[in-house]
């Protein structure tokens, strides 16, 4: 089957090169972490936050219980959003990203049982920089193009994150939340911003989706190894083990994902589970591990279907309403796909 692409003030600076780029290639990503605390408050209670520079990517922070509620605006040349309200990450001391494009300002209003809490919470400003256009690629039979991680501008000294193996028995969707306004030209960047903020702000020691998909359908390496080997992700506390993570770049509650999102999904899913001689219409059995926001206790012995979605375990909207209906039809299509493709060993190599 062949698819179809669409091509606190502290400042945290790294800068690397990608193997063989050339100076004005160099991708310098930026992440400054802002103590709302130090922020001016606004007369309606808003905190209004001043990076130091431009950024493309936010999220917020805290030390203790989480936010009942918080609410990021950005503002850019051609003036402030609407606001977006930010999910929890599940298990997580922080928010899910969202993708601002180039904004200067940002404004935060937060609140716990009625109260503004905005005061115990960091924003994180992200840039991305830049890094060399690359189209995706295949390298084993059956696995669909995939734009691999030197290709969207990794700095793998951000990878610090030793990587463990485990057993793929099924695959979890999500949706990164955040926004679906954004120019699919810019999908490296997002995911190099989303890297730096799991890896670095988040000290998860790497990105912790194993794929990601954008609203174009072009998929994206996300963890270190985790298409060639079976490693753990960070992406459903609780669940990690045994589970291969793909993420849908937009936010699925209210707007379903496109027919190319869907598609792109399930040939990663049924290609993965392919390698892992794992039926993608089949079910599975997975034993919870210890997570705070989990449906099921540590030790419970969990039956799945071996595509589900990430609140069928855990305590959230993802992969958003309309992102959870479409589980049936990527099951549907990566079951097609597994017919028309018998796995073999070459299919565990990405090089």
């Amino acid at each position: 089957m062949r698819l179809r692409f669409s091509v606190p003030i502290v400042l945290l600076v790294t800068a690397t090169a990608l193997p063989g780029a050339s100076a004005a290639e160099t991708p310098e990503t930026t992440s400054t972490r802002v103590a709302l605390r130090d922020a001016p408050m606004n007369r309606d209670a808003t905190r209004e936050v001043h990076p130091g520079g431009v950024f493309d990517l936010v999220g917020v922070t805290w030390h203790g219980p989480a936010p009942d509620r918080v609410e990021v605006r950005t503002r850019s040349a051609a003036g402030w959003t609407p606001w977006s309200e930010l999910e929890a990450i599940d298990g997580a001391q922080g928010s899910e990203p969202l993708w601002t494009g180039r904004a200067d300002t940002a404004e935060v209003r937060a609140s716990r049982t009625g109260a503004d809490v905005t005061g115990e919470l960091e924003l994180i400003a992200i840039n991305p920089g830049s890094a060399p256009a690359a189209p995706p690629r295949s390298s084993a039979p059956g696995q669909p193009p995939v734009v691999g991680r030197a290709q969207w501008g990794a700095d793998e000294s951000q990878m610090t994150w030793p990587p463990e193996r485990t057993e793929t028995k099924a695959v979890v969707v999500h949706h990164t939340a955040g926004t679906n306004d954004y120019d699919c030209g810019r999908s490296a960047d997002i995911v190099r911003a989303i890297y730096r903020y799991h890896a670095v702000e988040l000290k998860w020691g790497d990105i912790g989706y194993h794929a990601l998909v954008d609203k174009c359908g072009t998929i994206f390496e996300g963890r270190a190894g985790g298409l060639r080997e079976d490693i753990i992700g960070g992406h459903a506390r609780g669940f990690n083990g045994g589970t291969f993570g793909v993420s849908m770049m937009g936010n699925y509650d209210r707007i379903a994902p496109s027919g190319a999102t869907i598609e792109s999904v399930a040939a990663i899913s049924g290609w993965k589970l392919n390698t892992a001689r794992v039926p993608a219409d089949g079910r599975t059995e997975l034993i919870a591990g210890p997570a705070n926001n989990s449906h099921f206790p540590p030790g419970a012995a969990v039956p799945l279907p071996t595509i589900f979605g990430h609140r069928d375990v855990s305590k959230t909207i993802c992969p958003g309403q309309r992102g959870y209906e479409q589980l049936d039809k990527i099951r549907a299509r990566a079951t097609a796909m597994q017919r028309d493709h018998r796995p073999s060993p070459v299919d565990r190599s990405f090089n």
